[in-house]
């Protein structure tokens, strides 16, 4: 494999390395109007100077647990730990209490409004109002963060609560996300992504009953347009089904059940954007092994990587990344 290939990269820096590198924290990171501001703007500025990379324009840092603090769960801001829920899992205790359970209007809710807000100030600093997104999970993540490990054997015992439950955290997906586009300017129909770390943790066998009916729910209402998943815990025999979605990009993160031999036969269908292990690769490698474990999954077929940041990444080592995907750009 030669550099001609144009494999094409990315450096994905979240708000726990904006905050680092800036010296913030991260709970008035997803509070103050004016840290979150400063931050992302010094951040892009730092990581420009540094590595010759922006980290993008500002944004409303809105929690994915949005969609999910709107149907029970607490959220709670830490001071510097990411967003997070307290009572994850314990949402629904019991079926009844499943079946109770309506999706979510936007318009009622606490913190997507607090969002708005917050949106507001920060278009007063920048001089323009900011992308604010629409805080969800995806179906099954949503469902294990609401009834917890039940809801697995709620797929095998009770598959018509986990059959409502996935309905419910589906519309208000659906629900979220246009009524942000229409605060965000944007069009009702587009492209549509979705990130469901969890959906791996049902094995193939029970993807077209509880999984593919709910993606392609979200993907038709909201599409049509191009559509992409982030989704963690695939196995091979998971990834057939990408392509019956018609999936256009297809993020595996940190996926520990994959080898980029698994995913190279989806490159000719879609982009697929094989990963340096944040931890495995970027935290705890060295520059030499940043760029050897990113030439062989060059040569094994990858086309994009990429690599997202967290704190205590040897600043060698990123710049080594960066180095290396020029190269080969």
């Amino acid at each position: 494999m030669t550099e001609e290939t144009g494999v094409r990269w990315r450096l994905a820096v979240p708000p726990e390395v904006e905050t680092e590198y800036v010296g913030t924290t991260l709970g008035p990171y997803y509070s103050d109007a004016r840290v979150a501001v400063d931050t992302q703007l010094q951040a892009c500025e730092v990581f420009r100077n540094l590595y010759g990379v922006a980290t993008g324009e500002p944004s409303v840092p809105v929690p994915a647990y949005v969609g999910v603090a709107s149907l029970g769960a607490s959220m709670v801001l830490p001071d510097d730990h990411p967003p997070m829920v307290a009572n994850q899992g314990r949402v629904l205790a019991d079926w009844p209490a499943v079946l109770a359970l309506r999706p979510a209007v936007p318009e009622s809710s606490e913190w997507l409004n607090r969002y708005l807000e917050m949106r507001e100030e920060m278009g007063r600093l920048l001089g323009k109002l900011p992308p604010l997104g629409a805080g969800q999970e995806g179906p099954i993540t949503s469902a294990v963060l609401l009834r917890g490990d039940q809801f697995f054997l709620d797929v095998l015992d009770e598959p018509e609560v986990a059959h409502h439950l996935l309905g419910v955290v589906t519309q208000t997906y659906i629900s979220f996300v246009r009524h942000v586009r229409r605060l965000n300017g944007q069009e009702e129909h587009g492209g549509v992504g979705i990130a469901d770390d969890m959906a791996g943790m049902l094995p193939p066998s029970l993807w077209p009953e509880f999984v593919l009916p709910y993606w392609e729910r979200i993907y038709q209402e909201l599409g049509p347009g191009r559509r992409s998943v982030h989704t963690e815990l695939l196995r091979p025999g998971h990834l057939p089904f990408l392509r019956q979605l018609d999936i256009g990009s297809y993020d595996p993160g940190n996926d520990q059940y994959l080898e980029v031999t698994d995913i190279v036969p989806l490159v000719e269908h879609m982009d697929v954007s094989w990963n340096l292990y944040t931890v495995r690769d970027m935290l705890n490698g060295t520059p030499e092994s940043v760029r050897s474990t990113y030439e062989n999954a060059v040569a094994a077929g990858a086309r994009v990587i990429m690599t997202e940041l967290c704190r205590r990444t040897p600043r060698e080592n990123v710049h080594a990344f960066v180095e290396v995907g020029r190269r080969f750009e």
